[in-house]
Protein backbone atom coordinates (compact mmCIF):
# COMPACT_ATOMS: atom_id res chain seq x y z
CA UNK A 1 0.00 0.00 0.00
CA UNK A 2 1.50 3.01 -1.11
CA UNK A 3 0.37 6.28 0.87
CA UNK A 4 -0.46 7.78 -2.47
CA UNK A 5 -3.15 5.39 -3.65
CA UNK A 6 -6.63 5.62 -3.33
CA UNK A 7 -6.54 1.99 -1.22
CA UNK A 8 -4.31 3.77 1.70
CA UNK A 9 -6.63 6.52 1.86
CA UNK A 10 -9.34 4.34 2.33
CA UNK A 11 -7.23 1.99 4.52
CA UNK A 12 -6.37 5.04 7.00
CA UNK A 13 -10.08 6.49 7.50
CA UNK A 14 -10.89 2.99 8.47
CA UNK A 15 -8.14 2.94 11.34
CA UNK A 16 -9.06 6.70 11.93
CA UNK A 17 -12.80 6.69 12.97
CA UNK A 18 -12.95 3.23 13.96
CA UNK A 19 -9.57 4.69 16.50
CA UNK A 20 -11.27 7.38 17.56
CA UNK A 21 -14.84 5.14 18.25
CA UNK A 22 -12.97 3.47 20.72
CA UNK A 23 -13.18 4.03 24.39
CA UNK A 24 -10.53 2.44 26.18
CA UNK A 25 -7.05 3.17 25.58
CA UNK A 26 -6.24 -0.44 25.36
CA UNK A 27 -8.65 -1.33 22.72
CA UNK A 28 -7.20 1.35 20.85
CA UNK A 29 -3.79 0.23 20.61
CA UNK A 30 -4.69 -3.35 20.04
CA UNK A 31 -6.86 -2.17 17.30
CA UNK A 32 -3.43 0.17 15.68
CA UNK A 33 -1.60 -3.20 16.36
CA UNK A 34 -3.92 -5.53 14.10
CA UNK A 35 -3.89 -2.75 11.83
CA UNK A 36 -0.43 -2.41 11.38
CA UNK A 37 0.09 -6.14 11.15
CA UNK A 38 -2.22 -5.82 8.32
CA UNK A 39 -1.16 -2.88 6.38
CA UNK A 40 3.02 -4.71 6.21
CA UNK A 41 1.41 -8.24 5.67
CA UNK A 42 -0.54 -6.49 2.41
CA UNK A 43 3.36 -5.64 0.87
CA UNK A 44 4.41 -10.15 1.30
CA UNK A 45 2.49 -11.82 4.82
CA UNK A 46 5.36 -13.87 4.58
CA UNK A 47 7.59 -11.35 6.18
CA UNK A 48 5.68 -11.05 9.05
CA UNK A 49 7.41 -13.43 10.98
CA UNK A 50 10.68 -11.87 10.01
CA UNK A 51 9.54 -8.81 12.41
CA UNK A 52 7.60 -10.26 14.79
CA UNK A 53 11.10 -12.69 15.69
CA UNK A 54 12.97 -8.93 16.09
CA UNK A 55 10.28 -8.08 18.25
CA UNK A 56 10.16 -11.52 20.24
CA UNK A 57 14.03 -11.43 20.42
CA UNK A 58 14.45 -7.29 21.23
CA UNK A 59 11.73 -7.84 24.10
CA UNK A 60 13.37 -10.69 25.93
CA UNK A 61 16.97 -9.26 25.22
CA UNK A 62 15.44 -5.92 26.88
CA UNK A 63 14.33 -7.31 30.05
CA UNK A 64 17.07 -9.54 30.38
CA UNK A 65 19.47 -6.42 29.96
CA UNK A 66 17.51 -4.27 32.33
CA UNK A 67 19.05 -6.31 35.77
CA UNK A 68 21.49 -4.82 37.85
CA UNK A 69 25.12 -6.93 38.55
CA UNK A 70 24.47 -7.17 42.10
CA UNK A 71 26.63 -9.41 44.12
CA UNK A 72 25.19 -12.44 45.91
CA UNK A 73 26.24 -13.93 49.37
CA UNK A 74 26.32 -16.67 50.07
CA UNK A 75 22.98 -17.26 52.07
CA UNK A 76 21.24 -15.81 48.85
CA UNK A 77 23.51 -18.27 47.01
CA UNK A 78 21.59 -20.83 48.80
CA UNK A 79 17.97 -19.58 48.98
CA UNK A 80 18.33 -19.32 45.01
CA UNK A 81 19.39 -22.82 45.11
CA UNK A 82 17.22 -24.07 46.92
CA UNK A 83 14.22 -22.09 44.79
CA UNK A 84 15.49 -23.85 42.00
CA UNK A 85 14.80 -27.24 43.67
CA UNK A 86 11.34 -26.97 44.28
CA UNK A 87 10.44 -25.58 40.53
CA UNK A 88 12.03 -26.96 37.56
CA UNK A 89 10.93 -23.53 35.54
CA UNK A 90 10.65 -20.41 37.33
CA UNK A 91 10.03 -17.44 34.52
CA UNK A 92 9.86 -14.76 36.61
CA UNK A 93 13.03 -15.47 39.01
CA UNK A 94 14.39 -15.94 35.61
CA UNK A 95 14.20 -12.08 35.05
CA UNK A 96 14.46 -10.96 38.31
CA UNK A 97 17.90 -12.45 39.10
CA UNK A 98 20.90 -10.20 38.45
CA UNK A 99 23.30 -10.45 35.82
CA UNK A 100 27.22 -9.89 35.62
CA UNK A 101 28.76 -7.67 33.08
CA UNK A 102 29.35 -10.65 30.73
CA UNK A 103 25.73 -12.10 30.84
CA UNK A 104 24.18 -8.98 30.14
CA UNK A 105 27.33 -8.62 27.09
CA UNK A 106 25.73 -12.00 26.12
CA UNK A 107 22.16 -10.67 25.43
CA UNK A 108 22.88 -7.87 23.74
CA UNK A 109 25.51 -9.69 21.43
CA UNK A 110 21.92 -12.08 20.82
CA UNK A 111 20.31 -9.06 19.74
CA UNK A 112 22.71 -7.72 17.57
CA UNK A 113 23.30 -10.55 15.64
CA UNK A 114 19.82 -12.01 15.67
CA UNK A 115 18.58 -8.68 14.20
CA UNK A 116 21.62 -8.05 11.50
CA UNK A 117 22.09 -11.45 10.75
CA UNK A 118 18.46 -11.20 9.21
CA UNK A 119 18.72 -7.90 7.78
CA UNK A 120 22.38 -9.23 6.57
CA UNK A 121 21.07 -12.45 5.11
CA UNK A 122 18.23 -10.84 3.04
CA UNK A 123 19.90 -7.79 1.72
CA UNK A 124 23.38 -8.50 2.23
CA UNK A 125 24.47 -12.12 1.44
CA UNK A 126 24.33 -12.48 -2.27
CA UNK A 127 26.81 -8.63 -1.92
CA UNK A 128 29.34 -9.89 -0.05
CA UNK A 129 29.38 -13.28 -1.74
CA UNK A 130 29.57 -12.01 -5.10
CA UNK A 131 32.04 -9.66 -4.08
CA UNK A 132 34.25 -12.21 -2.51
CA UNK A 133 33.83 -14.34 -5.61
CA UNK A 134 35.42 -11.93 -8.17
CA UNK A 135 38.31 -10.58 -5.55
CA UNK A 136 38.95 -14.49 -5.37
CA UNK A 137 39.12 -14.69 -9.13
CA UNK A 138 41.01 -11.58 -9.67
CA UNK A 139 43.80 -13.11 -7.32
CA UNK A 140 43.86 -16.14 -9.56
CA UNK A 141 41.60 -18.45 -7.72
CA UNK A 142 38.21 -20.01 -9.60
CA UNK A 143 35.90 -19.72 -6.94
CA UNK A 144 31.72 -19.48 -7.06
CA UNK A 145 29.29 -19.01 -4.86
CA UNK A 146 25.60 -19.98 -4.69
CA UNK A 147 23.31 -17.04 -4.94
CA UNK A 148 20.12 -17.00 -3.52
CA UNK A 149 17.19 -15.92 -4.77
CA UNK A 150 15.67 -13.93 -2.16
CA UNK A 151 13.13 -10.35 -2.20
CA UNK A 152 14.16 -8.01 0.20
CA UNK A 153 11.53 -7.38 2.84
CA UNK A 154 10.41 -3.90 3.10
CA UNK A 155 11.12 -1.53 5.75
CA UNK A 156 13.82 -4.32 7.03
CA UNK A 157 16.21 -1.59 7.48
CA UNK A 158 14.57 0.61 9.44
CA UNK A 159 12.75 -1.66 11.51
CA UNK A 160 16.16 -3.16 12.64
CA UNK A 161 17.27 -0.07 13.19
CA UNK A 162 14.22 0.74 15.56
CA UNK A 163 14.13 -2.35 17.58
CA UNK A 164 18.23 -2.49 17.69
CA UNK A 165 18.25 1.21 19.43
CA UNK A 166 16.26 -0.25 22.07
CA UNK A 167 18.50 -3.10 23.29
CA UNK A 168 21.38 -0.63 22.90
CA UNK A 169 19.21 2.26 25.00
CA UNK A 170 18.96 -0.07 27.50
CA UNK A 171 22.53 -1.65 27.34
CA UNK A 172 23.80 2.08 28.16
CA UNK A 173 21.46 2.74 31.07
CA UNK A 174 19.51 5.36 29.37
CA UNK A 175 16.10 3.26 28.49
CA UNK A 176 13.99 1.12 30.82
CA UNK A 177 12.87 -1.81 29.23
CA UNK A 178 8.68 -2.05 28.70
CA UNK A 179 7.48 -5.36 30.18
CA UNK A 180 3.98 -5.05 27.94
CA UNK A 181 5.10 -6.69 25.13
CA UNK A 182 1.55 -5.58 22.90
CA UNK A 183 3.10 -2.34 23.56
CA UNK A 184 6.71 -2.95 22.60
CA UNK A 185 5.27 -4.84 19.50
CA UNK A 186 3.47 -2.04 18.38
CA UNK A 187 6.17 0.44 18.75
CA UNK A 188 8.09 -1.97 15.88
CA UNK A 189 5.43 -2.31 13.84
CA UNK A 190 3.74 1.08 13.85
CA UNK A 191 2.15 1.58 10.20
CA UNK A 192 2.81 5.09 9.49
CA UNK A 193 6.73 5.17 9.71
CA UNK A 194 7.18 1.03 9.49
CA UNK A 195 8.32 0.71 6.14
CA UNK A 196 10.45 3.81 5.45
CA UNK A 197 10.82 6.00 8.51
CA UNK A 198 11.42 8.22 10.39
CA UNK A 199 13.61 5.27 12.41
CA UNK A 200 11.75 6.25 15.99
CA UNK A 201 13.45 5.22 19.33
CA UNK A 202 11.71 3.79 22.09
CA UNK A 203 12.17 6.53 24.21
CA UNK A 204 10.40 8.64 21.88
CA UNK A 205 7.67 6.17 21.21
CA UNK A 206 7.28 4.05 24.55
CA UNK A 207 6.06 6.80 26.59
CA UNK A 208 3.60 8.23 24.24
CA UNK A 209 1.75 4.57 25.03
CA UNK A 210 1.36 5.11 28.63
CA UNK A 211 -1.31 8.15 28.14
CA UNK A 212 -4.60 8.00 26.83
CA UNK A 213 -5.26 10.31 23.78
CA UNK A 214 -7.90 12.69 23.18
CA UNK A 215 -9.02 14.00 20.03
CA UNK A 216 -8.84 17.61 21.35
CA UNK A 217 -4.87 17.38 21.63
CA UNK A 218 -4.96 16.46 17.78
CA UNK A 219 -3.55 19.38 15.63
CA UNK A 220 -5.98 18.47 13.26
CA UNK A 221 -5.42 21.54 10.41
CA UNK A 222 -1.52 20.61 10.76
CA UNK A 223 -1.87 16.84 9.99
CA UNK A 224 -3.64 18.07 7.47
CA UNK A 225 -1.92 20.53 6.17
CA UNK A 226 1.44 18.43 6.34
CA UNK A 227 -0.32 14.97 4.73
CA UNK A 228 -1.17 17.55 1.72
CA UNK A 229 2.47 18.80 1.69
CA UNK A 230 3.82 15.30 1.66
CA UNK A 231 1.31 14.07 -0.92
CA UNK A 232 2.22 17.51 -3.71
CA UNK A 233 6.13 16.36 -2.83
CA UNK A 234 5.79 12.76 -3.70
CA UNK A 235 2.66 12.39 -6.02
CA UNK A 236 3.05 16.12 -8.44
CA UNK A 237 7.07 16.42 -8.16
CA UNK A 238 8.61 13.23 -7.53
CA UNK A 239 6.52 10.67 -9.53
CA UNK A 240 6.32 12.81 -12.36
CA UNK A 241 10.55 13.22 -12.49
CA UNK A 242 11.04 9.72 -12.01
CA UNK A 243 10.69 8.89 -15.59
CA UNK A 244 12.77 11.24 -17.11
CA UNK A 245 15.79 10.47 -14.46
CA UNK A 246 15.03 6.72 -14.82
CA UNK A 247 15.57 7.30 -18.69
CA UNK A 248 18.72 9.33 -18.22
CA UNK A 249 20.52 7.29 -15.88
CA UNK A 250 19.71 4.49 -18.02
CA UNK A 251 21.53 5.49 -21.48
CA UNK A 252 23.71 8.34 -19.57
CA UNK A 253 26.19 8.44 -22.40
CA UNK A 254 23.74 9.44 -25.33
CA UNK A 255 22.88 12.50 -23.90
CA UNK A 256 24.27 15.99 -24.01
CA UNK A 257 26.10 17.60 -20.83
CA UNK A 258 22.92 19.86 -20.24
CA UNK A 259 20.88 16.92 -20.12
CA UNK A 260 23.43 15.60 -17.74
CA UNK A 261 22.83 18.64 -15.27
CA UNK A 262 18.92 18.51 -15.57
CA UNK A 263 18.75 14.87 -15.26
CA UNK A 264 21.02 14.93 -11.99
CA UNK A 265 19.03 17.46 -10.80
CA UNK A 266 15.78 16.28 -11.44
CA UNK A 267 16.96 13.09 -9.57
CA UNK A 268 18.38 15.15 -6.15
CA UNK A 269 14.89 16.68 -6.45
CA UNK A 270 12.89 13.81 -7.02
CA UNK A 271 15.09 11.76 -4.47
CA UNK A 272 13.86 14.58 -1.77
CA UNK A 273 10.42 15.11 -2.89
CA UNK A 274 10.00 11.09 -2.53
CA UNK A 275 11.51 10.44 0.62
CA UNK A 276 10.79 13.86 2.62
CA UNK A 277 7.33 13.55 1.43
CA UNK A 278 6.96 10.37 2.58
CA UNK A 279 8.09 11.67 5.96
CA UNK A 280 5.56 14.01 5.58
CA UNK A 281 2.70 11.97 5.32
CA UNK A 282 3.74 9.56 8.02
CA UNK A 283 4.44 12.18 10.55
CA UNK A 284 0.47 13.69 9.71
CA UNK A 285 -0.71 10.02 9.97
CA UNK A 286 0.97 9.35 12.82
CA UNK A 287 -0.15 13.15 14.49
CA UNK A 288 -3.95 12.49 13.40
CA UNK A 289 -3.99 9.07 15.70
CA UNK A 290 -2.36 11.40 18.52
CA UNK A 291 1.34 10.42 18.44
CA UNK A 292 4.28 12.76 17.76
CA UNK A 293 7.08 11.17 15.37
CA UNK A 294 10.15 12.53 15.23
CA UNK A 295 10.99 15.57 11.94
CA UNK A 296 13.09 13.57 9.32
CA UNK A 297 13.89 16.60 7.13
CA UNK A 298 14.88 20.55 8.18
CA UNK A 299 15.17 21.92 4.46
CA UNK A 300 18.46 20.45 3.67
CA UNK A 301 18.99 22.33 0.48
CA UNK A 302 19.04 25.40 1.98
CA UNK A 303 22.61 24.24 4.12
CA UNK A 304 25.41 26.37 3.60
CA UNK A 305 27.92 23.31 4.30
CA UNK A 306 27.67 19.34 4.08
CA UNK A 307 27.85 18.92 8.05
CA UNK A 308 24.63 21.42 7.79
CA UNK A 309 23.26 19.57 5.01
CA UNK A 310 23.78 16.17 6.93
CA UNK A 311 22.17 17.53 10.22
CA UNK A 312 18.81 18.23 8.18
CA UNK A 313 19.04 15.12 6.09
CA UNK A 314 17.20 12.39 6.87
CA UNK A 315 17.91 13.09 10.83
CA UNK A 316 17.03 10.40 12.59
CA UNK A 317 19.15 7.99 10.56
CA UNK A 318 22.22 10.19 10.44
CA UNK A 319 21.61 10.57 14.47
CA UNK A 320 21.16 7.07 14.42
CA UNK A 321 24.56 6.04 12.83
CA UNK A 322 25.88 9.04 15.09
CA UNK A 323 24.72 7.73 18.28
CA UNK A 324 25.30 3.83 17.82
CA UNK A 325 28.08 4.17 15.62
CA UNK A 326 30.61 6.89 15.22
CA UNK A 327 30.13 8.12 19.05
CA UNK A 328 31.09 4.44 20.28
CA UNK A 329 34.17 4.41 17.52
CA UNK A 330 35.44 8.14 19.30
CA UNK A 331 35.26 7.04 22.98
CA UNK A 332 37.38 3.53 21.97
CA UNK A 333 40.28 6.22 23.04
CA UNK A 334 41.21 8.57 25.87
CA UNK A 335 39.66 12.05 24.86
CA UNK A 336 43.76 13.70 25.17
CA UNK A 337 44.55 10.61 22.58
CA UNK A 338 42.00 11.67 20.01
CA UNK A 339 43.73 12.86 16.57
CA UNK A 340 42.11 14.54 14.09
CA UNK A 341 43.19 11.57 11.70
CA UNK A 342 41.64 9.73 14.42
CA UNK A 343 38.53 11.41 14.34
CA UNK A 344 37.95 11.73 10.85
CA UNK A 345 38.81 8.13 9.95
CA UNK A 346 35.94 7.48 12.05
CA UNK A 347 33.51 9.74 10.33
CA UNK A 348 34.78 8.25 6.94
CA UNK A 349 34.24 4.84 8.12
CA UNK A 350 30.36 5.72 9.06
CA UNK A 351 29.45 7.53 6.04
CA UNK A 352 30.73 4.22 4.09
CA UNK A 353 28.39 2.31 6.63
CA UNK A 354 25.36 4.56 5.87
CA UNK A 355 26.32 4.25 1.98
CA UNK A 356 26.57 0.10 2.64
CA UNK A 357 22.71 0.66 4.31
CA UNK A 358 21.31 2.22 1.65
CA UNK A 359 21.95 -0.76 -0.32
CA UNK A 360 23.97 -3.69 -1.17
CA UNK A 361 26.24 -2.60 -3.95
CA UNK A 362 29.81 -0.92 -4.01
CA UNK A 363 28.36 2.58 -5.94
CA UNK A 364 26.21 2.94 -2.20
CA UNK A 365 29.31 3.04 -0.60
CA UNK A 366 31.39 5.14 -2.63
CA UNK A 367 28.51 7.79 -2.44
CA UNK A 368 28.89 7.32 1.24
CA UNK A 369 33.06 7.81 1.22
CA UNK A 370 32.56 10.97 -1.01
CA UNK A 371 30.25 12.73 1.54
CA UNK A 372 32.50 11.20 4.36
CA UNK A 373 35.72 13.21 2.99
CA UNK A 374 33.66 15.82 2.43
CA UNK A 375 32.56 16.02 5.79
CA UNK A 376 36.26 15.53 6.87
CA UNK A 377 37.28 17.98 4.96
CA UNK A 378 34.67 20.66 5.69
CA UNK A 379 35.64 19.85 9.84
CA UNK A 380 39.22 20.65 9.06
CA UNK A 381 38.25 23.56 6.94
CA UNK A 382 36.04 25.25 9.78
CA UNK A 383 38.62 24.58 12.25
CA UNK A 384 41.18 26.61 10.04
CA UNK A 385 38.85 29.33 9.15
CA UNK A 386 37.21 29.88 13.05
CA UNK A 387 39.57 32.60 14.14
CA UNK A 388 37.93 35.01 10.82
CA UNK A 389 33.81 35.11 11.90
CA UNK A 390 33.79 38.39 9.45
CA UNK A 391 33.95 35.88 6.74
CA UNK A 392 30.67 33.91 7.90
CA UNK A 393 28.41 35.97 5.52
CA UNK A 394 30.31 35.43 2.35
CA UNK A 395 31.00 31.35 3.83
CA UNK A 396 27.22 30.87 3.97
CA UNK A 397 26.25 33.01 0.30
CA UNK A 398 28.93 30.98 -1.12
CA UNK A 399 28.44 27.80 0.79
CA UNK A 400 24.80 26.82 0.05
CA UNK A 401 25.03 26.54 -4.15
CA UNK A 402 28.45 24.80 -3.28
CA UNK A 403 26.85 22.06 -1.29
CA UNK A 404 24.08 21.52 -3.18
CA UNK A 405 26.51 21.52 -5.97
CA UNK A 406 28.70 18.95 -4.24
CA UNK A 407 25.47 17.07 -2.93
CA UNK A 408 24.65 16.39 -6.79
CA UNK A 409 27.55 15.52 -8.19
CA UNK A 410 28.05 12.57 -4.80
CA UNK A 411 24.20 11.56 -5.55
CA UNK A 412 25.39 10.20 -9.16
CA UNK A 413 26.90 7.38 -7.62
CA UNK A 414 23.39 7.22 -5.37
CA UNK A 415 21.13 6.66 -8.43
CA UNK A 416 23.67 5.06 -11.26
CA UNK A 417 22.94 1.94 -12.30
CA UNK A 418 26.96 0.94 -11.49
CA UNK A 419 30.22 2.30 -10.49
CA UNK A 420 30.57 2.28 -14.70
CA UNK A 421 28.05 4.15 -15.63
CA UNK A 422 28.51 6.49 -12.57
CA UNK A 423 31.63 7.62 -14.24
CA UNK A 424 30.43 8.55 -17.17
CA UNK A 425 27.88 10.54 -15.59
CA UNK A 426 30.22 13.21 -13.45
CA UNK A 427 31.84 13.07 -16.39
CA UNK A 428 29.30 14.68 -17.82
CA UNK A 429 27.93 16.75 -14.87
CA UNK A 430 31.59 17.93 -13.50
CA UNK A 431 33.64 17.71 -16.17
CA UNK A 432 31.19 19.15 -18.87
CA UNK A 433 32.31 16.37 -21.33
CA UNK A 434 29.52 13.86 -23.29
CA UNK A 435 30.33 12.02 -26.63
CA UNK A 436 26.28 12.11 -26.39
CA UNK A 437 24.44 13.87 -28.72
CA UNK A 438 20.53 13.79 -27.68
CA UNK A 439 18.83 16.08 -25.18
CA UNK A 440 15.95 14.75 -22.80
CA UNK A 441 13.53 16.96 -21.06
CA UNK A 442 14.97 20.27 -21.24
CA UNK A 443 12.05 21.90 -21.42
CA UNK A 444 11.32 20.48 -17.85
CA UNK A 445 13.77 22.62 -16.41
CA UNK A 446 11.42 25.68 -16.23
CA UNK A 447 9.78 23.70 -12.80
CA UNK A 448 13.22 24.40 -10.98
CA UNK A 449 11.87 28.01 -10.66
CA UNK A 450 8.63 27.79 -8.94
CA UNK A 451 9.71 24.53 -6.79
CA UNK A 452 12.74 26.68 -5.50
CA UNK A 453 10.08 29.81 -4.70
CA UNK A 454 7.28 27.55 -2.83
CA UNK A 455 10.68 25.92 -1.50
CA UNK A 456 11.83 28.99 0.03
CA UNK A 457 8.35 30.36 1.07
CA UNK A 458 8.03 27.06 3.33
CA UNK A 459 11.95 27.70 4.57
CA UNK A 460 10.82 31.36 5.84
CA UNK A 461 7.49 30.46 7.16
CA UNK A 462 5.44 32.35 5.02
CA UNK A 463 2.67 29.89 4.64
CA UNK A 464 2.42 28.52 7.86
CA UNK A 465 0.15 30.68 10.37
CA UNK A 466 -2.49 32.53 8.45
CA UNK A 467 -4.77 29.54 7.65
CA UNK A 468 -4.50 28.24 11.04
CA UNK A 469 -6.52 31.09 12.61
CA UNK A 470 -9.10 31.91 9.70
CA UNK A 471 -12.84 30.11 10.35
CA UNK A 472 -13.62 26.45 10.25
CA UNK A 473 -15.74 26.61 7.46
CA UNK A 474 -12.51 28.50 5.46
CA UNK A 475 -10.18 26.17 5.94
CA UNK A 476 -12.36 23.74 4.08
CA UNK A 477 -13.04 25.68 1.15
CA UNK A 478 -9.37 26.59 1.02
CA UNK A 479 -7.92 23.25 2.00
CA UNK A 480 -10.70 21.45 -0.57
CA UNK A 481 -9.27 24.44 -3.66
CA UNK A 482 -5.74 22.93 -2.87
CA UNK A 483 -6.78 19.22 -3.18
CA UNK A 484 -8.60 20.46 -6.66
CA UNK A 485 -5.23 22.12 -7.87
CA UNK A 486 -2.79 19.57 -6.70
CA UNK A 487 -5.40 16.64 -8.61
CA UNK A 488 -4.72 17.39 -12.24
CA UNK A 489 -0.52 17.32 -11.36
CA UNK A 490 -0.86 13.97 -10.12
CA UNK A 491 1.65 11.55 -12.32
CA UNK A 492 -0.12 9.22 -14.12
CA UNK A 493 1.15 5.99 -12.95
CA UNK A 494 1.88 5.72 -8.91
CA UNK A 495 5.65 5.05 -8.31
CA UNK A 496 7.14 3.14 -5.42
CA UNK A 497 9.24 5.08 -2.68
CA UNK A 498 12.46 5.13 -3.66
CA UNK A 499 13.40 4.24 0.22
CA UNK A 500 11.18 0.73 0.04
CA UNK A 501 14.43 -0.91 -1.56
CA UNK A 502 16.58 0.01 1.74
Amino acid sequence: MIFTEFRFLFFFLTVFGIYWILRKHNHRKFWLLACSYIFYGAWDWRFLSLMLVSTVIDYIVGLMLSRTTIEETNADKEVQESDRRKSSFDWENLISKPQSSRQRQGWLILSLVGNLGILGFFKYYNFFTDSAANFLNFLGLPISFPLLKVILPVGISFYTFQTLSYSLDIYRGKLKPTKNFWDFALFVSFFPQLVAGPIVRAAIFLPQLLTPKTFSQVDVRGCLMLFLVGYFKKACVSDNLSPLVDQYFAHPEVYTVATAWVGVVCFIIQVYCDFSGYSDMAIACAGLLGYKLPLNFNFPYFASSITELWKNWHITMSSWFRDYLYVPLMRRREKKDRTSIFSYSNLIFTMLVTGLWHGAAWHFVIWGGLNGIALAVHKEWSNLLSPYKRLLPIRRIIGVPLTFYWFCASGIFFRSEDFYSGLTIVKSFVLLNSPGTENLGLQTAWIFIPLVVLHWAAYKNWLVNWWRVIPNWSFATYYGLCVSAILPLVAVVHQPFIYFQF
